[in-house]
């Protein structure tokens, strides 16, 4: 290894120069890079596993569950559609709880970057408190606040694809309670029960 010997300062500030002219541009380059990753994660939609089934009024639904607080916050936004995972749903099949993790009064909920109308139903172990019928999508600040009286759940699904009421007791179960002979795969790999076939 050989070292620098640099004479007087005014060659340290050539030294110096040179070397910011190599680093400056690695320096922008890695900025704008990660400034752009960063944006794509941010708007990328979250696709969590189906892992609750909701029965009602002899339909199934497949509920994806959001618990953590990244999850919660992000929700159904940036989704093209409830179904996730790309492959055709039948029709309002699908739908996302929030597990609030505890029992909160006036529960606020907006629709901020959601492309497609819903229904959200406030649940207190498994009763409904509050509904909202078909909550539009809202791409601008400020949006509407739709709040739930009380709730340590929250559920959304496809606009008019239940019949459920203030007061309805649903029967959400996850899949792990489930007899192992009520349940298959179907063509798109999505959990199916003998209610759907």
């Amino acid at each position: 290894m050989q070292i620098l010997k640099i004479p007087n300062q005014k060659d340290l500030y050539v030294a110096a120069f040179k070397l910011l002219n190599i680093l400056g541009p690695i320096a922008g380059v890695s900025i704008i890079i990660s400034t752009v990753a960063s944006g794509y994660v941010q708007t990328r939609p979250q696709d969590l596993p189906v892992t609750h089934i909701l029965t009602h009024n002899n339909r199934t639904f497949k509920l994806e569950v959001a618990s953590t607080p990244e999850q919660l916050e992000k929700g159904l936004k940036f989704r093209a559609s409830l179904n996730g995972d790309g492959v055709p749903p039948t029709v309002g099949d699908r739908g996302m709880l929030f597990n609030l993790g505890e029992e909160i009064y006036n529960v606020p909920f907006w629709m901020y970057k959601v492309n497609f109308p819903l229904d959200i139903f406030y649940l207190k172990d498994n009763v409904v408190t509050t509904a909202v019928y078909n909550a539009k999508p809202c791409y601008k600040n400020p949006c509407p606040i739709y709040k739930g009286k009380v709730a340590n759940q929250v559920l959304e699904l496809a606009t008019g694809a239940a019949n459920i009421k203030v007061g309805d007791r649903l029967n959400i179960q996850p899949l792990s309670v489930l007899p192992k002979n009520n349940i298959s795969l179907d063509r798109g790999n999505s959990l199916r029960t003998k209610n759907d076939r």
